[in-house]
């Protein structure tokens, strides 16, 4: 199993460097901001420049959420690239001729990409928990960050699970990352238009609201999730590559 980590390491090392630098960027450009903007003048009162104090717990914080969402790119890529990448570099066939169970390819795979969903969320999480210790979240303000934290953990499962559906069939990486990077906004505009179509027949008790909303995005999302990682790993294990 150890070489077979390493190997999908190998094939996935744009991949996993690309999360890093996704992972890292907005901790960067906050902590640019943060040392670049004790040298900024924020006004003149009495005449007198002074220098701008940033509020660098904030900062961070944003920071913090910004690379939790973005991150959930780096496991439409994993997903994207776990099949077939294998086939554009004719490795795929090679490794099927070794006395290689291919559950344990699976297993390998699938090791990989919950190593790359997981680090932003433990890095991230760690990082809000650390500064709102030092200045807890108003009460009415939970039910936002729970919704908040559920639409990005939704999003990422169906970036991977479309990304891995399509890598099991299509022999393209970037068609197979960029069906799971808009399988949400085709899932948010379905919504919307049903809603429209709705309104437009003069039913005004069927108005958007945000919440009910939500809730038809999370269970559209956790339908086909599964039954694209599911479809994608019965047919993975099933095909007989060239």
């Amino acid at each position: 199993m150890n070489w077979l980590l390493w190997k999908d390491y190998r094939q996935n090392r744009l991949v996993v460097l690309a999360a890093l630098a996704i992972l890292l960027g907005p901790y960067l450009i906050g902590f640019g901001i943060i040392i670049v903007g004790c040298w900024v003048k924020a006004g003149i009162p009495d005449g007198q420049g002074f220098h701008w104090t940033p509020w660098w717990r904030e900062i961070v914080m944003g920071a913090s959420v910004y690379s939790l969402v973005i991150s959930q790119l780096s496991i439409a890529l994993i997903g994207g690239n776990a099949i077939s990448g294998e086939r554009v570099d004719n490795s795929s066939a090679f490794l099927y001729s070794l006395p290689i169970r291919r559950k344990k390819l699976l297993a390998s795979k699938l090791l990989l990409s919950l190593a790359i969903a997981a680090i932003p969320w433990l890095l991230n999480v760690l990082v809000l928990w650390c500064l709102c210790g030092m200045g807890p979240i108003p009460p009415h303000k939970y039910q936002d960050v729970f919704v908040l934290a559920v639409n990005i953990a939704i999003t990422g499962l169906i970036f991977f699970c479309v990304a891995w559906f399509l890598s099991s069939f299509v022999c393209s990486p970037i068609f197979d990352v960029c069906g799971g990077v808009i399988t949400p906004f085709f899932v948010v505009s379905g919504i919307s238009l049903v809603y429209w179509m709705l309104e437009a027949t003069g039913s005004p008790q069927l108005a958007v609201d945000g919440w009910t909303f939500t809730i038809w995005y999370w269970g559209i999302c956790l339908t086909l999730a599964p039954i694209c990682f599911g479809v994608g790993t019965w047919h993975y294990l099933r095909r007989v590559e060239p």
